[in-house]
C-alpha cells in the first residue's frame, strides 16, 4: 500500500497540469446516480451551480482530495466549483461576500479558526440538518466533536484532513546501526532522551546524522503545543475562561526542548539541516534525521524520495501526568456561509465531503484523514501500518489545537527566543501570557454579542 501513496503523489503533478489547462476543479453532478453513501441525500436537484471556497490551488494537495471527493457527488443537476482564495484573504473575501448578500454555497476554513469565523457572522448553524440525517456525537473523534460542535451549535463537518497532531516515526536503519528495536518506538520522554544520545552521530567533528530535533516539530508554536499535551499540560483554564501559557507543565516542555537545543548546538543544527536539505522533502526524508513527528502529507513525501526508506511508526511519547499517544485536531475543516440560497444543496455536498463513503473514501485515497470514524477510507488506511497510526490517531484524538483557545492570535517569538538560549524559559512564558490575555480580552471585547 506505501508504493500506492508514493504513486498517487507522481501522479499529483499530471492532474495539476490538467486542472490548469482548464476551470478550476468542476466537479459534475447529474450523471448516473451511484448508490447512496453516508447518511441520506435529498432526492430533489439543485439545478445550479455550487460555489465552494478553498484556499489551496490546483496541484496542491487540499485541493485535489476536494476535486476527487466531489468527483462522486450525483445530486441531480448540480455541479460545485472550486474556487481558489489565498488563505489570507479567504476570511475577508467571504465577509464582504456574505454581507453584500452574496455568498458562495460552501467553504473551507483554517485549522482552530472557528471562534473567528464565527464572529465575523459568515457561517450557517448546521444542527436541524445535522440531526435530521441522524449524525451524531458518536460519528467523530472526541477533539473533533469539540471543535465542531461549539456553543452548543454544529458548525463544520470535516473536511480534506483531520489532522492527528502528532504520530511518531523514526528510520529502522538507524535504530539497527545503534544496537536498539527497530521495531520499538519511544514510549516515554525518558526513552527519548535516551535515543537521542545513542542515535546522534558525528564525522569529524561534524554532524553526519542527527537523532532529532524536539524544537521544529513544524514549527516552535506545533512543538510547544505537542510535547505540552504530551506533558500533561493545558493551555485554557474552561471555568476561568483565561489562557494558561504559563501552566507548569507547558513550562516543562519549553525548557526540555530548550535543554535539547542546547545540548545538540542550536546553531549547529540548524547549519546541519541546511547542508542536507532537499527541496520538497522534509528534513526526515533526508535520511539525515532519526525520529520526527510528520504530517500524512510529509510522510508521503518522504516514501516518494526514498521509497525504500524502512520507516517505524507510533504514539507520541508522554511524560506523566501527560500519556503516551497525546493528539490534538484540527484540520481545514467545511461549513456553510450564513445568507446561501442553497441551504439544502450545500448541506448535501458538505456530506459528501465530510461523512460521504464515497466523498471520504476519495479523501483517504488522496492521501487525506477523513474525520469520520465511520469512513471506508479509515479502514482501507488502516491496512498500511504506517497509515494505520494516523487512523489511531484521530481515533484516539482528544485535544484542541492552541488556535481554538487564542481568537485573537498569539506570538511564539518568545518561546523560540528561550529555546535559542537568548533569555529564561520562565520570562519568555509569562511575556507570551501575558501578550495571548490581552489579545484575547481585546477580542472579546471587540466581538460582545
Amino acid at each position: 500500500m506505501i508504493e500506492r501513496y508514493a504513486a498517487m503523489t507522481r501522479r499529483r503533478g499530471l492532474s495539476a497540469a490538467a486542472a490548469l489547462a482548464g476551470a478550476l476543479g468542476l466537479a459534475a453532478c447529474g450523471a448516473d446516480q451511484a448508490k447512496p453513501s453516508g447518511p441520506a441525500t435529498s432526492a430533489t436537484g439543485c439545478h445550479s451551480r455550487l460555489e465552494m471556497m478553498v484556499a489551496a490551488g490546483p496541484g496542491q494537495p487540499r485541493y485535489e482530495a476536494y476535486s476527487d471527493a466531489l468527483k462522486s457527488f450525483t445530486r441531480t443537476n448540480c455541479s460545485v466549483e472550486l474556487s481558489v482564495v489565498p488563505s489570507a484573504e479567504l476570511l475577508a473575501k467571504i465577509t464582504a461576500a456574505v454581507t453584500a448578500g452574496t455568498p458562495a454555497a460552501l467553504t473551507e476554513f483554517p485549522p482552530g479558526a472557528l471562534r473567528q469565523w464565527l464572529a465575523s457572522s459568515v457561517l450557517a448553524p448546521l444542527d436541524d440538518l445535522f440531526k435530521r440525517d441522524k449524525l451524531s456525537q458518536n460519528d467523530f473523534p472526541a477533539a473533533m466533536w469539540k471543535y465542531m460542535s461549539f456553543d452548543n451549535k454544529i458548525w463544520l463537518l470535516p473536511g480534506s484532513e483531520a489532522n492527528a497532531d502528532f504520530i511518531l516515526f523514526w528510520n529502522k536503519q538507524h535504530f539497527k546501526e545503534a544496537g536498539l528495536d527497530p521495531e520499538k518506538g519511544p514510549t516515554t520522554i525518558a526513552e527519548l532522551d535516551s535515543l537521542v544520545q545513542k542515535l546522534t552521530r558525528e564525522q569529524g567533528g561534524q554532524l553526519d546524522r542527527l537523532a532529532m530535533k524536539p524544537w521544529d516539530v513544524y514549527g516552535i508554536g506545533n512543538s510547544t503545543q505537542g510535547w505540552s499535551y504530551a506533558m500533561g499540560g493545558a493551555f485554557y483554564d474552561e471555568k476561568k475562561d483565561e489562557l494558561t501559557f504559563t501552566h507548569p507543565r507547558i513550562q516543562r516542555a519549553v525548557e526540555w526542548m530548550a535543554d535539547w537545543a542546547k545540548r545538540l548546538n542550536y546553531d549547529r543544527v540548524q547549519q546541519f539541516q541546511q547542508s542536507v536539505a532537499v527541496q520538497g522533502v522534509p528534513f526526515f526524508g533526508t535520511g539525515r534525521l532519526s525520529i520526527a513527528p510528520l504530517v500524512s502529507v510529509h510522510l508521503r513525501d518522504t516514501i516518494k524520495n526514498d521509497p525504500n526508506m524502512q520507516i517505524g511508526a507510533g504514539p507520541m511519547p508522554g511524560e506523566a501526568p501527560g500519556k503516551p499517544g497525546a493528539v490534538a485536531m484540527g484540520g481545514w475543516v467545511v461549513g456553510g456561509l450564513a445568507g446561501g440560497k442553497q441551504r439544502d444543496e450545500a448541506w448535501d455536498a458538505l456530506k459528501h465531503i465530510g461523512v460521504g463513503d464515497e466523498g471520504t473514501l476519495a479523501i483517504a485515497r488522496r492521501g487525506g484523514i477523513p474525520g469520520y470514524l465511520k469512513s471506508p477510507g479509515l479502514a482501507e488506511l488502516a491496512k498500511d501500518p504506517l497509515f494505520k497510526q494516523y487512523v489511531d490517531g484521530v481515533r484516539r484524538a482528544e485535544f484542541l489545537q492552541v488556535g481554538f483557545y487564542t481568537p485573537g492570535g498569539w506570538s511564539s517569538a518568545a518561546i523560540l527566543e528561550a529555546v535559542q538560549g537568548k533569555r529564561s524559559v520562565k520570562e519568555a512564558l509569562e511575556e507570551v501570557q501575558r501578550d495571548a490575555a490581552q489579545r484575547y480580552a481585546d477580542w472579546k471585547a471587540r466581538n460582545k454579542k
